[in-house]
């Protein structure tokens, strides 16, 4: 088992350090969670920008994984897990203000000029320079999740 006060990675193979179970699947839900975040942020952020009436996101997995993405980052940001970029308590707050600027857009509410250009920000800060092309696969992958379980969402 890893020492609790070392980060968790992928790339433990070349370190030779084992993780739990445990710790295996922290990383592949954090992981995931980002991924969904970053897709969802994006499809929300273009159909804001386009001035679609429907804004294609699930609110409530808008929800869920923001704050599942907001936990991830702050792992990051404790030393517990490592991604391509180095995330920072600025990036957790930016992401909390998009968290909440998206949810009042989903409910009705107000949709911010703020919220297209902090969507870019916040999916540079999980995904570095590389952040349109991984944004790109993981709207198709959130399009694709949100079909399965929110199946009226307009997400098609």
């Amino acid at each position: 088992m890893p020492d609790p006060g070392q980060p968790l990675t992928n790339d433990d193979e070349e370190d030779e350090v084992l993780l739990s179970e445990e710790d295996e699947d922290l990383l592949e839900w954090a992981s995931m969670a980002e991924l969904y975040a970053v897709g969802y942020i994006r499809i929300l952020a273009d159909a804001i920008e386009r001035g679609d009436a429907d804004l294609q996101v699930d609110p409530s997995a808008w929800e869920n994984t923001m704050a599942a993405a907001a936990w991830a980052m702050m792992e990051h940001v404790r030393g517990r897990l490592h991604g391509p970029t180095a995330i920072t308590v600025e990036d957790i707050e930016r992401m909390r203000r998009l968290h909440w600027l998206g949810s009042a857009a989903l409910s009705g509410g107000e949709r911010s000029p703020e919220l297209y250009p902090l969507a870019l920000r916040c999916m540079e800060s999980l995904f570095g320079p590389d952040w349109k092309r991984a944004a790109r696969e993981a709207a198709s992958y959130a399009r694709a999740l949100s079909q399965v379980f929110h199946p009226h969402s307009g997400t098609e």
